[in-house]
């Protein structure tokens, strides 16, 4: 589904979900998505550049529509700019290749971070296609165990709103229930499983919509890492 589909709460550029803490949920309106298309680069030419340097927030965004990203893409400028943070977009650094992760460089950016930050818009109530892929390669069929201790925060977004994720809503599940998998995992791997920081209906959000966005994620990135 695609992000001009503006109606539909299962937008990709539309899927925030929070899990333990509503009050931690920024809503918004919906709309279309556009933006700059980002062209792919090699890892293996970047491994130096992709090091943690002592950052202790590794961000890892993803989004299957990069070029039409409006509200995700003013979320990336936040993360760019992050002090303590490291940030990498998995299609800038691998296009659609959905099998070329490098595991080994990957697993090793994980050894000096304590907290892992998953933004991505939900897509079809689920991953986008390439953080799937990227759990299911770097993840393995094991528990990493540079993992374990780390804190894991998620960072979404989606196209319905608040009311369409509640039991009574027009989907009869909430953002908490979306989020069930990376719990899931989290507490597989020995991670700290933190309230999850959704934007929910925030598809076409305006500027003012975008500089909230931008503020609450800039806030939550300023907390001390919880750890195990």
């Amino acid at each position: 589904m695609s992000d001009w589909s503006r109606i539909s709460p299962e937008n990709p550029e539309a899927t925030d979900t929070g899990n333990v803490s509503r009050r931690r949920m920024v809503q918004a309106g919906a709309g279309m998505a556009i933006g700059a298309a980002m062209a792919p680069l090699v890892l293996a030419e970047n491994a130096q550049a992709q090091a943690m340097n002592g950052a202790k927030t590794l961000i890892i965004a993803s989004h299957p529509y990069p070029d039409r990203s409006v509200v995700n893409k003013a979320l990336w400028e936040v993360a760019e700019k992050a002090e303590g943070a490291r940030y990498t977009n998995l299609e800038t650094v691998y296009g659609d290749n959905l099998r070329g992760f490098d595991r080994a460089a990957e697993r090793r950016r994980y050894e000096e971070m304590d907290r892992l930050v998953l933004m991505f818009p939900i897509h079809w109530f689920n991953l986008t296609p390439m953080l799937k892929a990227y759990l299911n390669e770097i993840w393995g069929v094991g528990a990493p165990p540079e993992l374990r201790g780390r804190e894991l925060l998620v960072v979404t977004t989606t196209a319905g709103d608040a009311n369409a994720y509640t039991r009574e809503g027009r989907l009869g599940f909430t953002i908490e229930d979306v989020l069930t998998p990376l719990r899931a995992s989290a507490r597989y791997t020995g991670m700290t499983f933190s309230a999850p920081l959704a934007f929910l209906g925030a598809a076409g959000a305006g500027p003012d919509a975008l500089r909230r966005y931008q503020d609450a994620f800039a806030a939550r990135l300023r907390e001390a890492p919880r750890k195990a």
